[in-house]
């Protein structure tokens, strides 16, 4: 059904405790004397040739090479991976999962009931990926930082992704653009000039642009500047950077 030469194995976020709870599963370790992580290789084993046979590159979430739920650390795991000889995709969820910040989708969540002093809700709004990621957070990630020239050509790409957990059609323009938009941009032309100098300062007019354009074309994207801004290019953007203190 699907012609493109990727083909997605999955293995993202395998849970052992629903699979302990699973009579077949218990059977299985029973008699095999078996492991949890033995489990999800007789898996791999057998969906893999599958792919392969139908001349694809299967592709699967770092669970598999690296352990469980250490999805979370950014360029210390492409690093990783890539050192290990793999190829990658990065879709890191600290710079480019577009449903972050908005809470949590659970119900009944005794975290928010806290006092307005305090601090432990506040970083991350209950979200736990938290806080939103803007569209220049998502422009100024290097994915290929710290990598040694090889391991930067074993990156294939990134991608963002937005899981639909507190997500649908009524805010699925909102959520996806323009910050879908700043990281195209910044993969097919790169976040830095020819002087290996961030461009996030003329990038902001060039998006700004854009978002307007999808706007005129019925895309609902999210603004990222007032409409005055459009039509007085340069005249919102500070006089010189910001310095971090």
């Amino acid at each position: 059904m699907f012609p493109e030469p990727f083909f997605h194995g999955g293995a993202d976020e395998v849970t052992p405790g629903c699979w302990k709870a699973d009579p077949s599963i218990q059977s299985f370790l029973s008699q095999q004397n078996g492991t949890l992580s033995q489990i999800l290789e007789t898996f791999i084993n057998k969906t893999l040739p599958i792919i392969t046979s139908h001349n694809k590159t299967a592709v699967y979430w770092e669970d598999v090479i690296l352990a469980p739920d250490t999805w979370n650390n950014g360029p210390n795991n492409t690093k990783l991976l890539t050192a290990a000889g793999y190829r990658v995709i990065v879709s890191s969820w600290e710079f480019y999962y577009l449903d972050c910040g908005h809470g949590d989708f659970l119900g009944n969540d005794s975290q928010y009931d806290r006092p307005p002093t305090s601090s432990d809700v506040d970083s991350n709004g209950g979200s736990w990926c938290g806080p939103y990621k803007t569209w220049q957070k998502v422009y100024n990630y290097d994915i290929t930082h710290g990598l040694s020239e090889v391991e930067k050509g074993r990156v294939l790409g990134a991608e963002v992704a937005l899981w639909s957990e507190q997500a649908d059609g009524a805010v699925l323009d909102a959520r996806v653009w323009p910050r879908a938009a700043a990281m195209a941009e910044a993969m097919w032309s790169g976040n830095r000039d020819e002087k290996g100098i961030k461009r996030y300062a003329e990038a902001t007019d060039r998006l700004n642009e854009w978002r307007y354009r999808m706007v005129g074309r019925g895309i609902m994207a999210e603004p990222i500047q007032p409409l005055w801004c459009l039509r007085n290019p340069g005249m919102c953007n500070t006089v010189k950077p910001f310095v971090a203190q």
